[in-house]
């Protein structure tokens, strides 16, 4: 185990963790430039890009400048960002969070500044600051010194270390993958510990704590690839779901109905419709509301699917059109749909008209819809709350009627 962590800390290890890590940095730049140009509006990817630019800063070793507040500064920033980022992946940032945002970008950079000045030895008290020459180094390097600017508890370290801290409090009741991203915001606040004890402490720290210090950042950024890995393919299924399916009933639209029992009946399964119409829904609407009618269709809609689940598909036609297949060898539509408008009748405050077309030979989808829809006619016709199977002299008494 030791030599494995001596590897890491060889030039070669250090290395391959910094390639790692900046590797990912890098397809996260791509994916979200992509997605940016998809969506051009969507701040996240913006911020997402923003915080990955700046992330070659977690790789760079302190050597105790100046130069060190600057790259705090940046590590801070691209933190504070990158949270932003997966916020507004999973909700739109409201006024209050921009201004959130807009202060700490604005308290990091002034942090990073007086840190830098510190370092610097601007704020030098004995008038060697503007001295040149060597004088000024011995200057810079006291005030340093003795203004913790190498110290553990340095003004930007502290603020990236109560910052790292504070954020989950603030990010995380509003995003999903809540596990995920507590854990990249605890590797980044260990991570961040143990880089600021290295670079305060006058002795090295255990082997074991310096390379998990590296392994620790490279975790970090697999993490946020992760994060933002899924959330990209939590929008495509959500995009495709909504191209498929009825907003309001969850039943699939007209288009993929027809196409799943095509598919059914292309692979040799026995296809029969139901073809289902809720009774007097217009009189529901005027006297009940849109909402109460909602409800109800909802609610037959969900008793469709119940009823055909397993060996069927079931879709929205249109307004208060239903349609169901039934593809199982042996099954007995009209009783299935007889099962339907008796729980229908029984569990909501509605009742539904039923047309049932049973599988025939060399029948298409579309032919068999028509013949449901026509048995549908007869039963609304001849009393409603009934189900009827097509067949040509019923139909044809139906329409007399």
């Amino acid at each position: 185990m030791t030599a494995a962590f001596e590897w890491i800390l060889s030039p070669a290890g250090r290395a391959a963790c910094a390639a790692s890590a900046l590797t990912v940095a890098g397809l996260m730049i791509v994916m979200s430039v992509l997605l940016w140009r998809m969506n051009r509006r969507h701040v996240s990817y913006r911020l997402l890009v923003a915080s990955m630019l700046l992330s070659p800063a977690f790789h760079i070793a302190p050597d105790g400048s100046a130069r060190d507040a600057a790259l705090s500064g940046a590590v801070l920033l691209s933190f504070i960002l990158v949270n932003f980022a997966v916020l507004a992946l999973y909700a739109t940032l409201r006024r209050g969070d921009r201004w959130m945002l807009a202060a700490l970008i604005t308290l990091a950079a002034g942090v990073s500044a007086l840190q830098f000045g510190l370092d610097a030895g601007w704020f030098a008290g004995d008038g060697q600051a503007g001295d040149g020459g060597a004088g000024s180094g011995q200057a810079g390097a006291g005030a340093g010194a003795g203004s913790g600017g190498t110290g553990v508890f340095r003004p930007v370290d502290l603020m990236l270390l109560v910052v790292s801290g504070l954020m989950p409090a603030y990010i995380l009741p509003r995003t999903g993958q809540k596990a995920r991203l507590a854990a990249a915001q605890a590797i980044f606040f260990l991570s961040r510990l143990i880089a600021i004890a290295e670079a305060g402490s006058e002795t090295a720290l255990p082997v074991w704590m310096q390379a998990a210090g590296l392994l620790l950042t490279t975790a970090y950024f697999c993490l946020l690839f992760f994060i933002l890995f899924r959330r990209t393919l939590e929008r495509m299924q959500s995009v495709y779901i909504s191209s498929i399916k009825d907003g309001l009933t969850g039943l699939y639209n007209r288009r993929h109905f027809l196409k799943k029992t095509s598919r059914y009946a292309g692979h040799g399964l026995p296809v029969s419709i139901l073809f289902c119409d809720i009774d007097n829904f217009k009189k529901l609407n005027d006297t009940h509301g849109h909402h109460a009618a909602d409800e109800a269709l909802k609610r037959v809609a969900a008793i469709l699917s119940e009823e055909v689940s397993g060996f069927g598909a079931a879709g929205r036609y249109g307004g208060e059109e239903l349609v169901a297949s039934i593809a199982r060898p042996g099954a007995d539509p009209a009783a299935i749909a007889e099962t339907f408008r008796q729980r229908v009748e029984r569990e909501t405050i509605v009742t539904v008209s039923v047309g049932v077309c049973p599988a025939g030979e060399g029948l298409s989808v579309e032919e068999a819809v028509r013949r449901a829809d026509e048995a549908m006619y007869v039963s609304k016709s001849t009393g409603k709350n009934k189900v009827t199977v097509h067949r040509p002299s019923a139909v044809a008494a139906g329409r007399k009627n």
